[in-house]
């Protein structure tokens, strides 16, 4: 029965590449026929699963590259949905007709909340969760609610890869018998001393509640902490980086960047990390990282007459997503102009509730070097009442409710860079249209 369930996924996978489309249908499929597919299969000898509020995808690319690069047989669900239906059709597509997969590495991508769902069946050799916090209110409620669902998930046999910076990651270590290797990021030229909103996803010690110190913050709940009690002392990490320009040094090796968002130095830190305990020959970590083909997924930038635009994909309903875009812009220098908008709240939902819009730091763009701020959709001006909240000069305000045609809009009006955060929809949009124009 398993047999033809996978045959019949098989015919759906090849037919579905062949136009083109969805990779979540043929699991989809399986898990109808048979909702314990998943026992079916015999794991690789490395199986790598990623969660984590943001950076999920691009760490599963970067980590597809590298052990490619290595020489590996890898399959992951880079292309398809993180939900047990894009897991179990990337299982099926990496295996045979009688579950043994083809090939000896799996990387995979988990939703925060299927994490739960998919470690029913599976057991990683590793776990890497690079940050945690506050996101899809609708969805997750509390993101306390989402730590303990995958907290009760992790099996004791599996390699916990977790960022030390971030304090609600590493209280995945608490009464714990894992293995655990933490990386971190040293106090750098983005970092500051004071988080300036109070939207800290982890304030006080979970053991005697007293209130953490930071001595700085790389970008929201991320950076140096400890207990006053040192009860809960940020940990030491076996792999700390130090940022330097367009580049980061770890160990004694030398990483290039893409781009210096701190969220980008994250992502392949956790890449160089679980790789190095994996054994992976450490010339063919660095020698990928340093030629990464990967295109950075939030981040793209064109060329526009004399000046230059970045489009930063932002994730509503998730503050930690828009707050490294701001700070990405503000460490930015020269003459600049900024669009923001997004023509619906939730990729899922019906939603209205736009109260996260409060959580995130806006309070960043109230910088001179800032000329004008474009505010594009049907929630331009929800946008604008926040950002006057935020002290910020309205007479900088420009507004474009026609979505449609807002990348023109944008362009005849730019003064110096131009930085655009977006949510998916404008994002695709945009990106579209600078491929029509021959920008991008």
């Amino acid at each position: 029965m398993n047999q033809l369930i996978i045959i019949l996924s098989k015919i759906a996978i090849f037919i579905l590449h062949k136009i083109g489309r969805g990779t979540a249908f043929p699991g989809n499929l399986a898990l109808k026929l048979n909702k314990n597919i998943l026992n079916y299969f015999e794991m690789p000898k490395t199986t790598i699963f990623v969660t984590g509020t943001t950076g999920k995808t691009s760490v599963v690319g970067i980590l597809y590259e590298i052990y490619k690069h290595s020489g590996h047989k890898v399959c992951s669900n880079i292309k398809g949905s993180n939900l047990i239906d894009g897991v179990t059709t990337a299982i099926i597509e990496a295996s045979n007709i009688n579950g043994k997969t083809k090939v000896d590495t799996l990387i995979i991508e988990v939703d925060e909340r299927y994490v739960k769902e998919v470690f029913k069946y599976i057991t990683p050799k590793y776990f890497i969760i690079n940050n945690l916090s506050r996101d899809q209110l609708a969805r997750n409620g509390h993101f306390e609610l989402v730590f303990n669902e995958i907290n009760k998930s992790i099996k004791t046999e599996t390699h916990l890869i977790l960022n030390a910076d971030d304090p609600l990651v590493t209280k995945f270590s608490l009464n714990k018998k894992n293995k655990i290797t933490y990386y971190s990021l040293k106090e750098n030229k983005y970092s500051t001393k004071k988080n300036k909103i109070d939207t800290l996803d982890l304030a006080y010690c979970p053991k005697c509640h007293k209130k953490l110190i930071f001595d700085y913050f790389n970008y929201g709940n991320l950076g140096y902490y400890y207990c006053p009690n040192h009860d809960y002392d940020h940990p030491n990490s076996l792999f700390e980086a130090t940022l330097l320009k367009n580049k980061f040094i770890v160990e004694d090796v030398t990483i290039k960047l893409n781009n210096d968002a701190l969220y980008n130095v994250y992502n392949m830190l956790a890449c160089y990390t679980v790789t190095r305990i994996d054994n992976v020959k450490k010339d063919d970590i660095v020698s990928s990282l340093n030629q990464l083909s990967l295109k950075v997924k939030r981040l793209n930038e064109f060329k526009f007459k004399n000046n230059k635009g970045i489009i930063l994909l932002s994730k509503n309903e998730t503050p930690l997503s828009y707050n490294q875009s701001l700070e990405y812009i503000k460490s930015k220098k020269g003459s600049k102009t900024v669009a923001i908008g997004f023509t619906r709240i939730s990729g899922r939902y019906d939603l209205k509730d736009i109260s996260w819009i409060y959580d995130i730091n806006f309070e960043l763009l109230n910088d001179k070097s800032i000329e004008k701020i474009i505010l594009i959709g049907p929630f331009a001006y929800d946008l604008a009442v926040r950002l006057k909240q935020a002290n910020i000069d309205s007479k900088k305000f420009l507004y474009c409710l026609d979505y449609q045609n807002s990348l023109d809009y944008c362009l005849k009006h730019m003064k110096g860079d131009l930085y655009c955060v977006l949510y998916f929809d404008l994002n695709y949009l945009y990106l579209d249209q600078l491929k029509e124009r021959g920008l991008l």
